[in-house]
């Protein structure tokens, strides 16, 4: 098993949710009550020297890196300030938040078996690891998982729950009031979208058919708000990207129906139609993130290579139930698919890894880390990942962040070698905590000098 770092083995890191540890926990002896005065007095005033250091070099590395491009440049500023909302700047000002690069990331314990195109939900300190795809006996191509495995985030340890009623791979997940919802996806490797639902009941340890999809769907995305299961975007039969949406009350389902799936009219679609999406909702709002958008491309034929009919995406869109509408969000810093996402506390949207493009082929594997700050509708990049992957997925539990699998870089998509070459590994990231400040300028003039 690879060891990890628990929250409170590093005190010089807090949890990502902004708890602080008492000092018994980092088995700190009695003290007298002046002598734990003065060492406390001492402490924050260390504390508040780093801040200021730490926010003085972020500053000088801001403007150093203002500097930096490919060609020598002259740039007079003629305004630079710090603000602790980035909406305050004026217009013309260019935003620097002082958290960027961030956080740290450890080894965890591994998975038993690689794992990708899986789904990864938590519960309380559990991570679900649900389906996927891993390789075969033979090592020469990929199988499609029915298990179930319930990874301890404080131990490492795991035990297999029950499986899924058939296997499936690339789906869109949900988690509501204790119940995991499965929704489309494939039984087979490249197989054709399915429509069936299941739903888990964390509980119990038992599964049951929820309904059915009015549009068979594969790589879409699933969130809930206000009580319901939502499912999103995708790719049909054809690998076209959708841009439907369909809805699950629970309360439709009785003891003898499962329930219905209603989709919802053209007007409540998606912005941009979009597969290997991923969605969180925060505060009863879904935000849809980055994906790949089918294009029809009269200049080039995609049987030979996908990526002439498909473009990665930054984009994000936030969809309120209420209004059943969408509406875009500032986009991520760099386009992505099949990438892993989780809600964090206060607010915030983490996303790691995924799939983008160089122009010839498509599956190459990302190291980027961004976080998206809801109030101030900005993305920040984070500590990268220490192995680069895509078709993973996230989970928040224990104040910390967990990355579970996917694929290294392969070659064109589909084919046997992403299979053959899953990863099993974890790891932990934890967050770094800090003012939440930014760095924002003008520059009066730019004058190039190459």
């Amino acid at each position: 098993m690879a060891a990890y770092y628990k929250g409170d083995e590093q005190p010089q890191f807090s949890s990502i949710d902004g708890t602080a540890a008492q000092g018994s926990q980092y088995g700190m002896k009695t003290t007298t009550r002046s002598s734990f005065l003065s060492f406390h007095a001492f402490g924050t005033a260390c504390v508040n020297i780093y801040f200021v250091l730490l926010t003085a070099v972020a500053v000088v590395a801001f403007v150093l890196g203002c500097y930096s491009t490919d060609r020598v440049r002259s740039i007079r500023v003629t305004d630079a300030l710090l603000v602790s909302n980035p909406q305050a700047v004026p217009a013309g000002y260019s935003v620097f938040s002082l958290g960027t690069g961030l956080g740290y990331w450890s080894p965890a314990a591994e998975m038993r078996y690689p794992r990708s195109d899986h789904g990864v939900i938590s519960y309380n300190k559990y991570a679900y690891l649900v389906g996927g795809l891993s390789v075969n006996d033979s090592n020469t191509g990929g199988v499609v998982l029915r298990s179930v495995v319930q990874y301890d985030t404080e131990t490492g340890m795991m035990a297999n729950m029950s499986n899924l009623p058939s296997p499936r791979y690339r789906f869109a997940y949900a988690l509501l009031n204790g119940n995991i919802y499965v929704m489309g996806g494939a039984e087979v490797p490249d197989g054709k979208p399915q429509n069936t639902v299941f739903v888990y009941n964390v509980a119990s340890n038992k599964w049951s058919p929820v309904g059915q999809l009015n549009t068979p769907r594969i790589d879409a995305c699933g969130a809930v708000a206000n009580g319901k299961v939502y499912v999103f975007g995708g790719y049909d039969a054809d690998l076209h990207s959708l841009a439907s949406v369909e809805v699950f009350d629970p309360a439709s389902a009785t003891a003898t129906a499962a329930g219905t799936w209603t989709q919802l009219p053209a007007t409540s679609n998606l912005q941009v139609s979009r597969g290997d999406c991923r969605a969180v909702a925060i505060d009863n709002i879904i935000y849809a993130v980055g994906g790949s958008e089918w294009f029809n491309n009269t200049k080039q034929n995609c049987s030979g290579n996908w990526v002439f009919c498909y473009r990665f995406l930054n984009s994000v869109e936030a969809f309120d139930p209420a209004k059943n509408v969408w509406s875009f969000r500032a986009p991520m810093i760099s386009a992505r698919g099949d990438f892993g996402i989780d809600a964090l506390p206060g607010g915030r949207i983490i996303v790691a890894g995924g799939e983008r493009g160089n122009g010839t082929h498509n599956s190459m594997a990302m190291y980027d880390v961004e976080e998206y700050i809801v109030e101030h509708d900005i993305w920040v990049q984070k500590a990268p990942l220490p192995e680069a992957r895509f078709r993973d997925d996230l989970a928040y539990a224990s104040g910390r962040v967990y990355a579970f699998g996917g694929n290294p870089s392969c070659d064109l998509t589909p084919n046997a070698s992403c299979m053959v070459v899953a990863l099993k590994t974890v790891f932990a990231y934890f967050d770094v905590q800090y003012p939440r400040l930014y760095a924002s300028y003008k520059p009066a003039s730019v004058n190039d000098n190459s």
